[in-house]
């Protein structure tokens, strides 16, 4: 006898979809099989909480010195005498990732370092995502002139390094900051999201529903907004999570060349430009940022190729 679970198995001949579950549910249903993804996940949750609750989490504060506990091991504890109030005397900190030559604590500052590339990552994919779009859609559904045109210029910034840009931007404002990356990284990191949605657009724009809406009459824009788009949510939202790895990698290079944050304010990649100095006696300085902006980077890649196969249908279950 045929029972309820058995939807979606043959009847008739027929394969007939699987109806229980909501699109987001069965999309997380096949995500959460994925145990790379779910990993990425979970590490990538701890580190977004990590970076907004950074004040409360850190032990210390990320520009912070402690005299006396200039480039100290990892798991050290000093002795440092307190400072302030009506009671002098020395209380023992432990330092869980050491110290770097300006005895500033490198876990503080790590924790600290992760809301610059948490949010560089998010804000330029944002960017990207905006800007993306609308010239994907436009480009795949008129096509014409129209599409030569914005393809060409698809191709022109997409040519242009994202260095070369942040140092002309930084030229103009006559000063590096945080906003120099976001600037640099949004204004190129759109164009790979615009040839994906262009090709979804191409497809979809062929298909018989979209030629029955404008037997109807239907708006251009209305069938763009609610016929097109939704059904390019998938490749859009695996663009965009690989493109944030993306982004947290570029800000950490530009901060390494010293066009990101400056001083006191720490990033990962200030973080590495630092180490150069003393690594040959202070490997931990060099070595715990570069791991959390490999981790990071490889984090959201396993989460973007997770969520690829969850969005593919055809991926056997």
């Amino acid at each position: 006898m045929q029972t309820k679970a058995d939807s979606g198995a043959l009847r008739g001949g027929i394969a007939l979809p699987d109806t229980r579950y909501s699109p987001f549910a069965a999309l997380w249903r096949r995500l959460r099989t994925n145990r790379a993804a779910l990993v990425a996940l979970v590490f990538l949750t701890a580190l977004i909480l990590a970076a907004l609750f950074a004040p409360w989490l850190a032990p210390h504060g990320y520009h912070e010195q402690f005299r006396g506990a200039e480039t100290r091991p990892p798991l050290s504890r000093v002795s440092i005498e307190a400072q302030g109030g009506a009671v002098s005397g020395h209380r023992e900190e432990l330092f869980l990732l050491g110290t770097d030559q300006n005895a500033r604590d490198t876990f503080s500052r790590l924790i600290y370092g992760a809301r610059v590339s948490v949010t560089v990552g998010v804000l330029a994919a944002l960017i990207g995502l905006v800007v993306g779009v609308l010239i994907g859609l436009a480009s795949g559904f008129y096509q014409g002139w129209l599409d030569a045109l914005l393809m060409r210029l698809t191709d022109t910034v997409f040519a242009f390094p994202s260095v070369l840009l942040a140092v002309a931007i930084t030229a103009v404002l006559d000063r590096p900051s945080l906003w120099v990356v976001f600037l640099a990284l949004g204004a190129v990191g759109w164009t790979g999201l615009a040839r994906v949605v262009r090709a979804q657009v191409l497809g979809i724009k062929t298909l018989d529903y979209i030629a029955a809406a404008h037997a109807l009459g239907v708006s251009d824009a209305r069938i763009l907004w609610r016929h097109i788009l939704p059904n390019c949510l998938g490749p859009i939202v695996v663009v965009v999570t690989l493109s944030i790895g993306g982004n947290i990698l570029g800000e950490a290079g530009l901060s390494f060349l010293g066009l990101g944050v400056q001083e006191p304010y720490p990033s990962w990649g200030g973080m590495l430009a630092e180490a150069r100095e003393n690594y040959r006696y202070a490997w931990w300085l060099g070595v715990f940022p570069g791991l959390a902006i490999v981790f990071t980077v490889l984090a959201f890649n396993l989460l973007g190729d997770g969520l690829r196969d969850a969005f593919d249908v055809r991926t056997k279950e």
